[in-house]
Formats: C-alpha cells, sequence, structure tokens
C-alpha cells in the first residue's frame, strides 16, 4: 500500500494515470476518475487504522431541482409525481413519453419495434431539451431516426409540459438581464452576451452576401481549380462571422445549467456545513466534497444505524424543496470500496 501525501500525490497521479492533461489539472480530487487507472489513484486513499469512510451522494439532484421549479412555478406536478412514488426515473418518463410497457423501459431494454432503447433515449433527451436541441441533431447524436427524435420532441412536451417552458423563460430572463440566479440568490453573470448579439446583428448582411455565394458555387457542377479556392475561403469567412453565434447559444445553455446545477452546489455547500458541525461534535472528520457527494471518516466503533441514519438526514433534510431528497450512503475501507449499510450492519 502507497502511503499518499501532499508531498508525493502529483508523483503518484503521474506514475499511475496516462492521460497528460489530467496531471496538469493538480490535486482537485473530484478530477480522479472513478473508472480506468484513475480507480487505481482513488484507491490510495484510506482512512486512518480503525476508521472508516462514509460516502453520501446525492441521488438525482439536478432533476429534482427541475421538477421542483415546474411545480412550485408552474403548477406541473409531472415530474415531481415520479420522486414522490419513488420509482425509477427515467423508466418512468420513458413509459410515460412513449406510452409503453415498464418491461421495454428498463435499462438496456429495446422498444416493440427494436429500434431505439427507450430508457436510454429518455436520459439523453432530458439533456437535448435542456440544451434546446433539434430533433434532428438529436437523431444523429442518438443514431435515431429523425421520425424517433421528432416524436420523442412531441411526445415529451405533452408528458412534461412545462419542462422546456422552464428552460426558455431562465434563458429569457438572461437575456433581459445579463444574469441567472439559483434557488438560493446565488448569481452567474453573462458580460458577454449583449455584445455576441451585436455582432451577430452586425454580421448578418454579411453572411447573407457569403451565403448567396456559395450558393452560386455549389451550382457550378464542374468546379475549377480558382472557384474551388474561392469556396474555401468563403466558408472560412462563414465560419469567422458565425463565431458570435456559436458563443451566444453557449452563453444560453450555461444561463439554465447555471441555475440547475448551481442550486445543486448550494445544497450540497449548506449539507457540507452542516456535516462540518456534526463532524467536529463527534470527533468524525470531513474529508471531501466531491461532485454531489461528501466523504467523511469515522472510528469503526461509530458506524451505526443511528449515525448512518443521521448522516442521511443531513444529505436530505437540511435543505426543503416540494420533492423529496434522496442520499445514497455507502461505508468504505477504502476509497472505492463501497458497502451498503444493510450489508454492512448484517455482518454483524
Amino acid at each position: 500500500m502507497i502511503n499518499v501525501n501532499d508531498n508525493n500525490y502529483l508523483d503518484v497521479v503521474r506514475f499511475l494515470v496516462k492521460d497528460n492533461r489530467m496531471k496538469q489539472r493538480g490535486t482537485n480530487l473530484q478530477n480522479i476518475p472513478s473508472k480506468g487507472n484513475g480507480e487505481k489513484v482513488r484507491r490510495c486513499f484510506v482512512p486512518s487504522k480503525g476508521w472508516v469512510f462514509v460516502g453520501a451522494d446525492l441521488s438525482q439532484i439536478e432533476p429534482r431541482i427541475q421538477s421542483h421549479i415546474m411545480y412550485t412555478r408552474y403548477g406541473d406536478n409531472s415530474l415531481r409525481s415520479i420522486f414522490v412514488e419513488g420509482v425509477d426515473l427515467y423508466t418512468t418518463m420513458a413509459m410515460r413519453t412513449f406510452n409503453l410497457d415498464e418491461k421495454y423501459c428498463v435499462d438496456k431494454a429495446y422498444d416493440p419495434t427494436n429500434s431505439f432503447q427507450p430508457r436510454k433515449l429518455m436520459k439523453q433527451g432530458v439533456l437535448a431539451v435542456s440544451y434546446q436541441q433539434t430533433p434532428k441533431a438529436f437523431a444523429k447524436t442518438m443514431n435515431v431516426s429523425e421520425q424517433v427524435a421528432e416524436d420523442f420532441f412531441k411526445n415529451f412536451e405533452e408528458s412534461f409540459p412545462s419542462f422546456s417552458t422552464m428552460v426558455k423563460d431562465t434563458i429569457d430572463f438572461m437575456r433581459k438581464n445579463g444574469f441567472t440566479e439559483t434557488l438560493y440568490g446565488r448569481k452567474r453573470r453573462f458580460p458577454k452576451y449583449q455584445y455576441y448579439q451585436r455582432q451577430i446583428r452586425q454580421n448578418e448582411p454579411k453572411l447573407r452576401e457569403l451565403y448567396q455565394k456559395r450558393k452560386k458555387l455549389l451550382s457550378i457542377e464542374r468546379p475549377t481549380p480558382l472557384q474551388q479556392e474561392q469556396f474555401k475561403k468563403i466558408q472560412e469567412q462563414i465560419r469567422e462571422l458565425r463565431k458570435p453565434q456559436a458563443l451566444a447559444a453557449k452563453n444560453e445553455r450555461e444561463a439554465f445549467n447555471a441555475v440547475i446545477q448551481g442550486t445543486g452546489s448550494d445544497i450540497l455547500k449548506q449539507n457540507g456545513a452542516r456535516m462540518y458541525k456534526v463532524c467536529l461534535e463527534k470527533g468524525w472528520r470531513m474529508n471531501a466534497s466531491i461532485h454531489d457527494e461528501l466523504i467523511i471518516s469515522m472510528p469503526e466503533k461509530d458506524v451505526t444505524p443511528e449515525n448512518i441514519q443521521l448522516v442521511n438526514d443531513i444529505m436530505t433534510k437540511t435543505v426543503k424543496l416540494s420533492v423529496p431528497l434522496k442520499s445514497d450512503t455507502v461505508i468504505m475501507t477504502e476509497w472505492m470500496e463501497e458497502v451498503s449499510p444493510e450489508e454492512w450492519f448484517s455482518r454483524g
């Protein structure tokens, strides 16, 4: 077992991990992947002798936040009801969207025509709607027909009617105000958005002119070398003039993400503040905050059903939403060596 510490951490990473980009990211624990060679690095982290790690991960926090907004702002209980019922999120969403039996919507199952996996399509489809992706682009991404993609968008809108409205309203707010806010009032500003919009308007006449020239060149059956070179130059000019559109679209995607992911971050920070206080009171240690997970350590003798329930309560009851929160809690003798509380206590 390697004794990993602050002095040799980067040397260990360089030895075990081949990805140069990862090496350059420093000591941020969430940049260590949980699969492949990154898992070897994670397993180097062990608690003190006689102690264990306890990891508590907020389950599906982002769709829960989305369901809370849909319910409280738009009176739409369609997504929230799934969490209240405690059933599988994406299986249930797929059943509603595609009007299929459960057996066709579980993980890795195909629809009756054997042309797509409803649950997988549903999981990626939520992101597609969030990013305002077109059915054509979604079809290409998921390698399905455009008809399947179009049916998905139509059925999704009918099954979860306020989802796309929530996305649109968030983006419209950013366009008007130059920022978005999390549910707890933390702002993310987009200072360059209006500048990109001005550039887009300024570039429109030139782009129309270039599109016409390109269309004319494309109509030539056998273009000369000079015409081919002209076409390349026009394409380069179009790409350059379209950059502000891409940057503005990126800001719009980030605007919605900032509300949802930012609120998730706010919740985890509040959980972390309470968890840290409890750790101080009980003599435990607060070790890390990674993505949506808090990792603490405690003596093995303190691993009781009551203390595990306390950890769960901190994760799920510190913040109150209209939708129940859920924590996936595990006990680890080393990082990645996960044991469920039920299995741990069954060992006696």
